[in-house]
C-alpha cells in the first residue's frame, strides 16, 4: 500500500540542496490516484503524462517522482514532480530485508519500493549508513573491533539511472 513520504534526501554532488521541482500533467484524480513520493513514469499518451511506475520494464520515456498527493475525485492537470538530477538521492523501501552494497544495481519492486532483483536497472545503492564504522587502526587504537558486517536494512538510498530521468529527457544535462 503506497503512502505519502517525501523520498529526497539530498545530492552527492552539491549536498543538501532542494530537489528539482517542476509541473507534470496527471490524469484526473478518481482514475489515477498518486502517493507522494511514489516512482512515475512518463506515458505521454493522451489521456495521461505521469501514472505510478507499474512493471520491471525499460522505461525510455522518463522517470519522475511524485512530489504531493493526488487524491481520488482530484481534476485533472499539472501537479508537481521531482525530476532526478545526477547525484539526487532518494530512499525507499527494499522489497526483502537485505544488506546491500554501495553501488547494488537496484530495480522496481512497486511505486514505492525496490528490488535487488530484476530485468532493468533503475538506479544503484548510494548509501553507507548499514555499514560498520570505521576500524580503528589497533596499533594506535585500542577501541573495539567495528567488524566487517554489513547490516540488513529494510530502506535504501539509491540515485536513479539517469538516462532514464526525466532530466536527461529534457535534455538538461547540458547534452
Amino acid at each position: 500500500m503506497a503512502t505519502n513520504k517525501s523520498p529526497y534526501c539530498g545530492n552527492l554532488i552539491a549536498g543538501p540542496v532542494e530537489p528539482l521541482i517542476v509541473p507534470g500533467l496527471f490524469q484526473a484524480g478518481s482514475t489515477q490516484a498518486v502517493k507522494a513520493g511514489e516512482i512515475l513514469e512518463f506515458t505521454g499518451d493522451t489521456n495521461s503524462k505521469w501514472v505510478p511506475w507499474d512493471a520491471d520494464e525499460d522505461i525510455t520515456t522518463g522517470i519522475a517522482v511524485a512530489a504531493e498527493q493526488i487524491k481520488d475525485g482530484d481534476r485533472a492537470g499539472y501537479y508537481p514532480i521531482i525530476v532526478p538530477r545526477p547525484g539526487d538521492v532518494f530512499e525507499f523501501a527494499i522489497d526483502t530485508a537485505n544488506n546491500p552494497s554501495m553501488g547494488t544495481a537496484l530495480y522496481y519492486s512497486d511505486s514505492q519500493t525496490v528490488s535487488e532483483s530484476g530485468s532493468h536497472i533503475m538506479g544503484w545503492v548510494a548509501n553507507w549508513d548499514h555499514y560498520p564504522q570505521y576500524q580503528g587502526h589497533l596499533a594506535d587504537d585500542a577501541s573495539g573491533d567495528r567488524g566487517t558486517t554489513i547490516r540488513n536494512t529494510s530502506y535504501v538510498r539509491m540515485t536513479f539511472k539517469i538516462s532514464r530521468s526525466w532530466w536527461t529527457i529534457l535534455n538538461w544535462d547540458g547534452a
